[in-house]
């Protein structure tokens, strides 16, 4: 990922989450009305589980620049969605719907280079959780 991604979604996440609504409420909202089946996943409460949501992304965009001292951190979190039922095939519903939503909630700022910085962020990110998933 290059400095200039980088800065794309910090500036953007920036803005999603100076937003009055909170972005994972979207989110879930969007990832229940694509697969409804998921909603059985949740056993907590949503709203704990949007704040999570919220938190663990500005975490880690918090974190671009030194993303290799966060990664035992995404491969956990790649463990613990794998003991949640969480299987390959959602990573990339929930991809796209992470992309919808970030591009919903900033409208007229989303263009072509903030969606490919988001996905190829999003990508990397899936690809760390399901290797460690994977690796047990």
């Amino acid at each position: 990922m290059n400095n200039r991604d980088m800065l794309i979604i910090k500036n953007s996440w920036s803005q999603v989450i100076a937003q009055p609504d909170n972005p994972a409420v979207l989110f879930y909202e969007n990832l229940f009305a694509e697969a409804p089946y998921l909603i059985s996943m949740f056993h907590s409460d949503l709203e704990q589980q949007q704040a999570k949501f919220s938190a663990m992304i500005t975490y880690m965009v918090m974190h671009l620049q030194t993303m290799p001292d966060i990664q035992t951190q995404i491969e956990a979190m790649g463990k613990r969605h794998a003991k949640y039922g969480v299987k390959p095939e959602h990573y990339a519903l929930v991809g796209k719907v992470l992309i919808n939503t970030l591009e919903t909630t900033l409208g007229d700022y989303w263009d072509m280079e903030t969606a490919e910085a988001w996905t190829n962020l999003y990508d990397v990110w899936a690809s760390a959780m399901l290797n460690a998933a994977e690796a047990g």
